[in-house]
């Protein structure tokens, strides 16, 4: 599992850092339970909730996405931010009912079926470049949103492209997500000439 990463500096209403101030975390569902957070991208080794800022006000912590209550106490001060939105497309890690979506982790290229998961998540275990081919527009007949999940593609771009002799992705021959979480939803266009 890799999970995302959050930072935060505690600051008092007149903007000056506060050391040691407690920054506790909660799940944005019923009943707000205290989230698990982690040392590590990996999401192997959790810490404490609250966890507590530095000598420079500073706090960072690993958390699976999702949409969190944050708190920040120090003394009479308490501070709440209300639905933060950390993770894969802001808090959409997990896929709506009646979405399916599944993850890509070998290397090499993905290739997306006519009947194939809403969203691909492009999530591999190594640094590399992922080329992604569509099927032909002609043959499909609904939505695949692609997105990078490994946060990296500013890096190790991801660049998709359609099957089928011409076939366009949003007007061109490919098309590439070049931002770290970047993500696209692709639709085969009626008559069948690629992808918008």
């Amino acid at each position: 599992m890799t999970v995302a990463r959050y930072d935060l500096t505690a600051t008092d209403n007149q903007g000056n850092v506060i050391a040691g101030a407690s920054v506790e975390v909660r799940g944005e569902v019923p009943g707000q339970p205290l989230a698990t957070l982690y040392s590590d991208r990996a999401g192997t080794t959790p810490i404490t909730n609250p966890t507590t800022t530095d000598a420079n006000g500073d706090a960072g912590f690993y958390i699976v996405g999702g949409f969190y209550k944050i708190t920040v106490t120090s003394g009479l001060l308490t501070k709440t931010r209300r639905h933060v939105g950390i993770g894969l497309a802001q808090g959409s890690d997990a896929a709506p009912e009646g979405i399916t979506q599944r993850y890509h982790t070998a290397p090499g290229t993905v290739v997306v079926d006519i009947d194939d998961a809403d969203i691909i998540i492009v999530k591999k275990t190594v640094g590399e470049a992922t080329p992604v081919e569509l099927p032909d527009p002609e043959n499909a007949t609904k939505a695949v949103r692609i997105v990078d999940g490994k946060y990296d593609a500013a890096t190790n771009n991801i660049t998709i492209t359609s099957l089928g002799t011409g076939k366009t992705v949003m007007g061109g021959a490919s098309y590439p997500i070049d931002s770290n979480g970047g993500s696209i939803k692709l639709t085969p266009l009626a008559d069948g000439s690629g992808w918008f």
